[in-house]
């Protein structure tokens, strides 16, 4: 499921996210983009988390309880 509407959606660099810190892993709506969401993941190699900024295709929203984009 995860990859069928995360192919639809655009990402950006990593550092470009102004997010709030990740502390846990999973895909999380926004708190600054309105259609935004972000993947946080631990990276074991170097010790830290990884955050990827992603955007739903214009006029929809992340919906967190069902991991996709869907409209308002």
């Amino acid at each position: 499921m995860i990859a069928g509407f995360i192919s639809a959606c655009s990402t950006e660099s990593p550092l470009a996210s102004r997010e709030p810190v990740c502390t846990k892993e999973g895909y999380f709506k926004s708190t600054n983009v309105v259609g935004g969401f972000h993947r946080c993941f631990w990276n074991s190699s170097i010790s830290r988390w990884i955050q990827y900024p992603y955007n739903c295709p214009t006029g929809l929203e992340f919906d967190e309880s069902v991991r996709a984009c869907v409209r308002p």
